[in-house]
């Protein structure tokens, strides 16, 4: 049988490949250009009482201007596949524009370095390191713009610390080479992973219509192309764990230092640094959720539920944000059961009810459902908000589209809510309907097909457990190949009153609970360690070895689909990084059955 290779010269096989790489960073500029905006006002914000506004205006106006000249960039070539003849100048244009963006960023570490502020200079280094790791997954398919973002971005940060010449700042200097190394190791693995893609892509298509013209049987393909579809699952389960590991410790740092402060105006400070890795959190999971859709990782799994259990964990997921906003939540009962997903059914309300709150200043937001004439279920959101003209229509499930919100303040949402409520409707079989009249409401509806009825839940479900804020007494041990996230999570636990014993491979842990003199209360593992054991069967291990009613926790990164299920067989709790403190709080105190009624 004739091979791929033999279907497609390899030259026109690279032309194809650089091709799609090219295009693939003109598609994702408005992804770019937002996540470097939002990432600049915070820092205006953050810095605005600290520095002469003379300099923040200066930097302001040049990285708005680099951007705009990008944003232009895309408008002309939008729509337009680019041509093989144009694509090596229009690849140097776009390394250029990143390149000025990098070299703005870099600046920052000059101008902004405030040497009489440590907090500050905090501020400016989370916020440059989230700049950075969010824009690796949305530039790496070209290493050149890679390296020219990367390193004139964080070379100056690696330098102002080592001159600094005390030991905190050489220290941090080391971590950020450290971390510098490693976006680089991790872009060039996900450039390497993107080409395998696309080279399977058009050998693959290049086969298929070399059987389909021969006549022959297209299995052969059709397995190549399942082979394809797994390798991009493993690709996007490893890049999901990657970036989330920054992400989780800058989280647990930014908690920790909320603990350590009790000035006013300092603590002020913090609560902006943890709003700001809160969006940047929210930022990177909205958009990994659009490239998982769009690559067809989710897969629906459909099964029969009462819709009132999902209805009943809105209510009370939105009725205090409603309540606060003086907006009316109306989520009815209801006695049907349907065929659906769950989980992703359940997406699509809360990314609908979010709109709806968000956008209805006063007035009522009511979510019901009822039997349609085609025999399924029609579910609305309706508001009395400010309402959608038709123009307005069609756009609005576009990516970064935000009616109403010309200054784009992120408390109105990053505008990618009802792109994703479109995906998720398409992944379903669903058609997503909207009803408008401007100014005063719109109606978001869809048909779910039916189950038959379902008897209501004798209750609602029970309000989750306040979080722990003192772990006096208890001894947890942390085990994370990243020694930054055991390092974070031991300031974090530490400042709970927990004693805490670090490890980043689990091999030292028995030695250091027999030096302690007693058994750990709670172990709280990663997932993918840097040995031959993972997280689950490390915990299963230490608890053979000490005592099998241990409580453990398995805390990762990975999206492998099975991984939730495997844990809590193995009498595991389960969180996904990054953490939200709360959250680790919470799932805390339900592992240790917690009394918290006189936590403080």
């Amino acid at each position: 049988m004739t091979g791929p290779a033999a279907v497609i010269p390899e030259n026109r096989l690279r032309a194809l490949v650089f091709n799609e790489l090219v295009n693939m960073l003109y598609r994702q500029l408005p992804v770019s250009i937002t996540s470097t905006m939002v990432v600049t006002a915070i820092m205006i914000a953050a810095l605005w009482q600290q520095l002469p506004v003379h300099w923040l205006l200066i930097w302001l106006a040049l990285m708005s201007a680099n951007q705009a000249s990008r944003l232009l960039l895309y408008f002309l070539f939008r729509g337009d596949k680019l041509q093989s003849h144009q694509i090596r100048w229009r690849a140097r244009v776009w390394a250029s524009g990143v390149g000025i963006s990098g070299v703005l960023w870099g600046a920052t570490a000059i101008f902004f370095f405030t040497p009489q502020s440590a907090i500050h200079q905090a501020i400016l280094v989370i916020l440059v390191l989230g700049a950075t790791t969010a824009a690796v997954p949305l530039i790496a398919s070209h290493m050149p713009s890679l390296y020219g973002f990367l390193v004139p971005a964080l070379t100056p940060f690696i330098a102002r610390h080592l001159l600094e010449g005390d030991p905190a700042h050489v220290a941090l200097g080391l971590i950020l080479i450290a971390v510098t190394l490693a976006l680089l190791w991790f872009g060039h693995n996900y450039n390497r992973l993107i080409v395998a893609s696309l080279r399977n892509r058009y050998e693959n298509e290049a086969l298929a219509n070399q059987y389909a013209r021969q006549n022959v049987d297209l299995e052969h393909a059709r397995a190549a192309a399942e082979q394809a579809n797994r390798s991009k699952t493993q690709f996007f389960a490893a890049a999901s764990h990657d970036l989330r590991q920054p992400l989780h410790a800058m989280g647990l740092l930014a908690s920790a230092l909320t603990r350590k402060v009790r000035d006013p105006q300092v603590s002020g400070i913090i609560s902006s640094i943890n709003a700001s890795v809160h969006a940047l959190e929210a930022l990177f999971n909205e958009l990994l959720d659009i490239s998982k859709l769009d690559s067809g990782v989710i897969r629906p799994n459909v099964t029969r539920f009462a819709l009132d259990e999902v209805f009943s964990r809105l209510r009370g997921e939105f009725t205090t944000e409603a309540d606060a906003k003086g907006v009316r939540l109306l989520i009815g009962d209801s006695p049907h059961a349907v065929s659906s997903d769950a989980v992703l059914l359940e997406r699509i309300l809360r990314n609908l009810i979010g709109n709806a709150i968000r956008y209805t200043p006063a007035g009522d937001v009511t979510v019901s459902a009822a039997p349609a004439a085609s025999g399924a279920l029609r579910i609305e959101v309706r508001d009395t908000g400010i309402g959608i003209r038709e123009d307005d229509r069609q756009k609005i499930f576009d990516e970064f589209i935000q009616l109403g919100n010309p200054g784009r303040t992120s408390r109105k949402g990053l505008g990618l809510g009802l792109s994703i409520v479109r995906r998720l409707c398409g992944l379903l079989g669903y058609s997503i309907h909207l009803a408008s009249e401007y100014g005063k409401g719109s109606v978001f509806s869809f048909e779910v097909p039916r189950s038959g009825p379902q008897a209501l839940p004798d209750s609602a479900a029970p309000a989750p457990a306040p979080a722990p804020t003192d772990l006096t007494g208890r001894l947890i041990v942390v085990i994370d190949d990243e020694s930054a996230i055991v390092d974070s999570m031991q300031v974090l636990l530490a400042n709970w009153g927990a004693e805490v014993i670090g490890s980043t491979t689990g091999e030292d842990v028995v030695s250091a609970v027999h030096a302690a003199g007693r058994l750990p209360d709670l172990l709280i593992v990663d997932h993918r360690l840097g040995g031959d054991e993972n997280g689950i069967e490390v915990a299963q291990r230490i608890r053979q070895e000490l005592d099998p009613e241990i409580a453990a926790i398995l805390i990762t990164g990975s999206i492998t689909p099975d991984l939730a299920g495997r844990a809590h067989a193995a009498g595991l709790g389960f969180l996904l990084k990054p953490v939200n403190p709360a959250a680790l709080c919470e799932r805390i105190a339900a592992m240790l059955n917690l009394d918290l009624s006189a936590t403080p």
